[in-house]
C-alpha cells in the first residue's frame, strides 16, 4: 500500500483562508448559507453516556451532515506533517509504536492529561485557526463553531484527536523541548505522555507538570519507573528490551476463546470476529499470538459452514 503524501502546514487548503464563502465552496463544496445554518444548529450532535471502567463517560458524536464536514477537516489535518514525537493520528504509527520508543532498561516517567478533549476549548481551537493556520477571524469563528460542542472539542468526532493535538501543540512542543534538553526519548499518544532515559527522574516529571499547568491543563496518572521495573506504556508491557502483552489481556483472550463453544453459529461468528481483532493486536506485540489467530479463523470458517446448514 502506497504511503499517503503529506504536506507542510502552509500547503494545507485551510491555510490563510480569508473568506467564509471560499471556505464553504472551495473546502467543503457547499454554499455559505448552508454552512452558517449548520454552524448555528444546536442539535448537531448525538449525546450519550458509556461505561468506562467504573466511570460514566459522555460521548458527543456529530450527526450525519456535520460528520461529513468533520471528515473533510480530518482528511486535511491528517495530511499535515507531524512531529516525530506524535504517535496518534499518524499513518503507520499506533499505541504499539508509541510504547516501542521506550524499550530498554532505563528509567521512565509518564503522565496523562486529565479530561483532555473537554479542556481543549473554543478559544484554543480558534487560536489554532487564526494563529497557526492564519485564517481570518470570521473564518476561524465559523470553523470553531463547526468543530466544537458546548465550547470544547467533542469526544466522539473523527476530527477531535488531530484537532485537539494541533490546538494544544504549543504545550506538546514545549514538553518535547524539555525532553530534548534532558536527553530523553519522548512520545505522545493522544493525552498519554511518556519520557524515558537516564534523566527520567521525579524532578523531570515535576518540571513537566509545571509546563502542563502553565498551559492551563491538568494531569493525572503520573508514574515513575526505575530502570529494572516492568513498565506499562499505552497498554503495552515493557520488559527490559522487549514488549509484551499484558497478562490480563492474554487471560481475557484465552477465556473468551474457551467460551466460543457455548454460542450458536451466528453468535459465534460475531464473537470470533471480535476476538480476531484482539488476536491481531496482540500478534503485533508478540508473534506467538498469531497461532491463536489461525485457530480463530478456522473456528470462524466452521461456524460459517454450520450457519449455512441451519
Amino acid at each position: 500500500m502506497a504511503t499517503r503524501k503529506t504536506y507542510a502546514l502552509d500547503q494545507c487548503p485551510l491555510y490563510k483562508i480569508a473568506s467564509r464563502k471560499r471556505l464553504a465552496q472551495d473546502v467543503f463544496n457547499v454554499d455559505l448559507p448552508f454552512l452558517e445554518r449548520l454552524a448555528a444548529n444546536e442539535g448537531n450532535f448525538r449525546v450519550f453516556t458509556i461505561k468506562q471502567g467504573d466511570k460514566d463517560r459522555q460521548v458527543e458524536v456529530p450527526k450525519v451532515v456535520l460528520e461529513r464536514i468533520h471528515r473533510r477537516l480530518f482528511n486535511l489535518l491528517e495530511r499535515i506533517e507531524k512531529p516525530d514525537y506524535l504517535h496518534s493520528g499518524v499513518r503507520g504509527r499506533s499505541y504499539i509504536s508509541n510504547a516501542k520508543v521506550h524499550v530498554g532498561a532505563v528509567p521512565l516517567v509518564k503522565l496523562d492529561l486529565k479530561k483532555f478533549y473537554p479542556s481543549v476549548d473554543g478559544a484554543r481551537v480558534s487560536r489554532f485557526f487564526t494563529g497557526t493556520m492564519r485564517c481570518s477571524p470570521d473564518v476561524a469563528a465559523l470553523l470553531t463553531r463547526l468543530c466544537t460542542f458546548e465550547n470544547h472539542v467533542p469526544t466522539g468526532s473523527c476530527v477531535s484527536q488531530l484537532l485537539a493535538f494541533f490546538a494544544a501543540k504549543p504545550l506538546f512542543d514545549e514538553l518535547h523541548a524539555l525532553a530534548e534538553s534532558a536527553g530523553l526519548r519522548d512520545s505522545c499518544y493522544v493525552d498519554d505522555l511518556t519520557w524515558s532515559g537516564h534523566g527520567a527522574t521525579p524532578a523531570f516529571l515535576w518540571a513537566a507538570k509545571q509546563v502542563v499547568h502553565r498551559h492551563g491543563f491538568a494531569h493525572h496518572k503520573d508514574r515513575c519507573f526505575a530502570a529494572g521495573d516492568r513498565k506499562l506504556v499505552t497498554g503495552v508491557m515493557l520488559e527490559g528490551n522487549r514488549i509484551a502483552v499484558l497478562p490480563s489481556k492474554e487471560f481475557d483472550l484465552w477465556k473468551n476463546i474457551q467460551a466460543l463453544g457455548g454460542f450458536q453459529p451466528q453468535e459465534r461468528i460475531v464473537a470470533v470476529n471480535s476476538l480476531i481483532g484482539s488476536a491481531v493486536a496482540a500478534g503485533q506485540i508478540e508473534s506467538r499470538f498469531l497461532r491463536r489467530l489461525l485457530r480463530l479463523r478456522r473456528v470462524r470458517a466452521a461456524a460459517i459452514a454450520e450457519a449455512a446448514l441451519t
